[in-house]
């Protein structure tokens, strides 16, 4: 049996992103939906990045509508506000202290 390739960091964070994307596209679209030639504006691999989404627990439905044409649905949108992974990243961090207030040297 042969070993997974491991994914550097920039590919890690190139799909995710790629994922929020998709997320966002069908977010917006509602009931309608993306058909894949809309999503293909993200990226060429739709149905991985589809996969990566129901494994993340989104529920995405996949109809075929002839000819090579797909509509992708997301039948449950996020019960929180959907906030891309990439604003994750310039969120400022938190210090110490306001982490672990018990352990502030600075109090007496």
């Amino acid at each position: 049996m042969r070993a997974k390739p491991k994914r550097d960091r920039a590919d890690v964070e190139r799909l995710r992103g790629q994922q929020d994307q998709i997320l966002s596209m069908l977010i917006a679209a509602g009931p309608a939906g993306c058909v894949n030639s809309q999503l293909w504006a993200v990226c060429h691999a739709v149905n991985s990045r589809i996969s990566d989404l129901r494994k993340r627990g989104h529920k995405i439905t996949a109809e075929s509508e002839g000819r090579g044409k797909w509509r992708y649905r997301l039948i449950t949108p996020p019960a929180v506000a959907y906030v891309p992974a990439s604003d994750y990243a310039r969120r400022p961090q938190a210090t110490e202290s306001e982490c672990l207030p018990l352990f502030d040297k600075a109090q007496p």
